[in-house]
């Protein structure tokens, strides 16, 4: 039976997976539950507050890009004069 090479590395990096999840599994296990005990900690934001939060990123987002715009063809117009 012969293996490509791509083959063979993908054998030895799952058997090294395997080994270091088998070796660590207590310190995956306990990171595990802490990870779950601190979500449970966070606070949630509501859908309202979340879309809310959306609505203004996006206009923010939206003035700044108009404002951008405005000040680079200012100053393109400004610098083509100038260098004229």
């Amino acid at each position: 039976m012969k293996f490509s090479l791509k083959t063979i590395i993908e054998i030895v990096l799952a058997a090294a997976a395997l080994f270091i999840v088998i070796k660590n599994y207590q310190k995956i296990k306990t990171f595990l539950i802490e990870v779950r005990t601190e979500l449970s900690k966070v606070a949630w934001s509501t859908k309202n507050e979340l879309m809310a939060s959306t609505v203004l990123v996006i206009t923010i987002t939206a003035i700044m890009t108009i404002f951008i715009g405005i000040v680079d063809l200012i100053l393109s117009r400004f610098l083509s004069a100038v260098f004229k």
